[in-house]
């Protein structure tokens, strides 16, 4: 029993020691770890906000829409619906700005046209980047935002019309079908409210301000290289890390005193 509780205490020991070097160290040895493809963007550390909320409008193409229903069975209920979006053309830079079309049979234009009040959740597992690392999706370092506000209608006069239509067809190619044969209208979510979860410690509030004040290339510029990952600061190493989280699994065989470790 003594050498079985011994053992268990080597492994801890070890496997936190390391731990923490491969954080403290700045992934020095880049494939030993195996993390991610440093060509890939980077997420947004979880102290940066506005930085976050910029990420996920940007890299995401729908939402689940809410809304307070019409319908008579649930007048006056949260309604949802899955809603698609842009925030620029496909490849473009982030704008913050969230357009989207609504179909007039729709219950949820129907519900706007009552009462215009909305809700729009974005979620990073909806990208499935969650659950591929072993997060699951209701937990805080599943970051998502929810953004409120108002649905405006955008005429083709509009100076923005032009461009919102153009980021639209580029993200969502299958809209020009559904445009000709449907009453479609073009919109865009005036913002009210953000609201960020990516780490343990409750919701925090971004601003109108901040949110659009984020630099595009700061949030999606960054990339990880050999060459600058000294300088980038420990929150986000960690950050990163936990996109690909490694499990360590150990079984022990009681009768033969023998364990096996898995990486």
């Amino acid at each position: 029993m003594i050498k079985f509780q011994t053992i268990i205490l080597l492994v801890a020991l070890f496997v936190g020691i390391n731990g923490r070097q491969l954080i403290s160290n700045g992934y020095s040895s880049l494939e030993e770890n195996d993390i991610d493809d440093f060509n890939d963007f980077f997420v947004p550390p979880y102290k940066d906000y506005p930085a976050m909320a910029r990420f996920l409008v940007h890299e995401l193409d729908w939402t689940p829409m809410g809304t307070i229903s019409t319908l008579d069975t649930i007048k006056g209920f949260p309604m949802v619906n899955v809603i698609s979006i842009a925030d620029s053309a496909r490849g473009e830079r982030s704008t913050g700005r969230i357009f989207f079309y609504l179909a007039g049979p729709d219950f949820t234009y129907i519900d706007l046209k009552k009462s215009n009040r909305l809700t729009a959740l974005f979620s990073m597992e909806q990208s499935r980047n969650c659950s591929s690392s072993n997060i699951d999706a209701m937990e805080p370092t599943c970051a998502r935002i929810m953004i409120s506000g108002k649905a405006r209608l955008l005429e083709k006069t509009d100076k923005s019309y032009e461009f919102a239509q153009n980021a639209m067809l580029s993200r969502h190619p299958a809209a020009k079908n559904w445009i000709p044969v449907h009453d479609f209208y073009l919109c865009e979510l005036e913002i009210s409210q953000i609201c960020v979860l990516d780490y343990y410690g409750g919701p925090h509030y971004v601003t109108n301000e901040d949110y659009f004040k984020a630099d595009p290339e700061k949030v999606f510029g960054k990339k990880f290289s050999k060459t600058n990952l000294q300088n980038i600061d420990d929150d986000e190493i960690e950050r990163h890390h936990r996109r690909k989280t490694k499990s360590i699994h150990i079984r022990v065989n009681r009768d033969v005193e023998e364990i096996n470790i898995e990486v």
